[in-house]
């Protein structure tokens, strides 16, 4: 008879601790810049354990899954997209002033949603003004 289907995608690779460094120490210095506190960088990391947030403070990263990294890199993206924008603002104050462009609501209230698609759709607001 005829054999059983199998899949033709590969197995998601786990990415390790050596890869995954640098964008995990990117999001605790962007947290410091944007003088966050650690519950709400745990919320715009999607919902991430306090503890695993504290451990990477401490600069003890472990094993993150590929959302989680994903998040990571659209707030680098996001950060360097807004550094000409924030002329006269420090990075902490323009990230929680309202934004014309954001339909008045401010970047960390959009951040702070959880959703992934509104960490994009940051991105993607202010991408242009990095060019």
């Amino acid at each position: 008879m005829f054999a059983a289907a199998q899949s033709i995608e590969p197995a998601e690779r786990q990415v390790s601790p050596a890869e995954t460094a640098p964008l995990v120490r990117t999001a605790v210095l962007l947290a410091r810049v944007w003088e966050l506190r650690d519950a709400q960088m745990v919320a715009i990391l999607g919902g991430m354990q306090p503890e695993s947030w504290r451990r990477w403070c401490a600069g003890r990263v472990e094993i993150v899954d590929r959302e989680r990294l994903r998040r990571m890199a659209l707030l680098r993206d996001i950060h360097v997209a807004i550094r000409g924008e924030i002329a006269g603002l420090g990075p902490a104050d323009w990230i929680r002033a309202r934004q014309r462009a954001l339909q008045g609501r401010s970047p960390l209230q959009m951040m702070s949603s959880g959703r992934i698609d509104d960490l994009v759709r940051l991105r993607d607001t202010f991408a242009p003004l990095a060019a």
